[in-house]
Formats: structure tokens, C-alpha cells, sequence
């Protein structure tokens, strides 16, 4: 792959990128970071991929791999609990925002795969090898998640 495909490709997957970041992490610096670190990690192991048509998955477990090692630097420094956006109280009342906010309440562990399979459009098997799951777990966590997200989604229009 040449500088100018590797380039487009990350252009190409920017938004995708941005938005798993932003699921995982507390700013726009940290996700801009994140992302950044990524990229040159991509970069620099580029002769490693076997498969460049797999470029896409490769690269988000290797974001998702750079948000966690964030995040756990972030907790050892401040010894506090999990990672959460900060959206201003003003521009919470919009639908969009309210699934933003239920988004942020779910756990991790439901809240990847959901984001991975249908805000990034990749396949169960996709998200099943980035997460390094089996297909039946992230099914499962799809599933669990989404009727969570269901239920925070009903409670908060009442």
C-alpha cells in the first residue's frame, strides 16, 4: 500500500474513527490523540497486514486497543472511575443528544459492539474479531445493549 492509499483510506474512515474514539473517551483532545496514535501505530506496522482489504477492521481494533490504553493511563493518574463525555446541559434536548447520553450510560462492553456494528457500519464477524469475541457474544451484547438502550430511550420520553 502507498503513502497516497494509506492516506486516503484513514481520510476515508476519519468520521468512523472520531466517533469510536469519542464513545470511549472524555474529550476531543483525548480523542484526537487517540486517533492519532493509531494512525502511526497503522503506519509504521503497514508491511504487517497481511490482508489489505481487512485494512478498515485492522485499524479499529488497533483505535479501540490505543482508547484503552488511554483510558487506563487517565484512571491510574486520577483514580477515578469510568471515562464519560462532558455534553453542555443546553443542547440536551434534542432526540439525537438523548441516544448520545444513553449511548454514554451503557457499559463498555455493550456500548463497542453496538457502535462498531451499526454506526460503523462493520459486520458481526467484523466486530467479533476486532473485539477478539466470539460472534455469539457480541450478538448476545448487541441484543442486551440495544434493549437497555430501548429502555433509557422510553424512561427518558415519559
Amino acid at each position: 500500500m502507498t503513502e497516497e492509499e494509506f492516506d486516503g483510506k484513514i481520510r476515508g474512515m476519519e468520521g468512523k474513527m472520531y466517533r469510536l474514539a469519542r464513545s470511549m473517551l472524555r474529550s476531543d483532545a483525548d480523542c484526537a490523540d487517540a486517533m492519532q496514535n493509531a494512525i502511526f501505530i497503522a503506519w509504521r506496522k503497514l508491511p504487517a497486514l497481511r490482508k489489505p482489504e481487512k485494512f478498515e477492521g485492522w485499524l479499529t481494533r488497533i483505535l479501540v486497543n490505543c482508547c484503552r490504553d488511554m483510558q487506563r493511563e487517565y484512571l491510574k493518574r486520577k483514580g477515578e472511575g469510568p471515562i464519560t463525555a462532558d455534553i453542555p446541559q443546553e443542547i440536551c434536548q434534542s432526540r439525537d443528544i438523548d441516544l448520545h447520553w444513553a449511548l454514554e450510560a451503557l457499559s463498555e462492553k455493550h456500548r463497542l459492539p453496538i457502535l462498531l456494528h451499526y454506526m460503523n457500519g462493520l459486520t458481526v464477524n467484523e466486530v467479533a474479531l476486532i473485539l477478539r469475541l466470539t460472534v455469539p457474544s457480541v450478538k448476545g451484547r448487541i441484543r442486551e445493549g440495544m434493549k437497555k438502550l430501548r429502555m433509557m430511550m422510553e424512561e427518558n420520553a415519559e
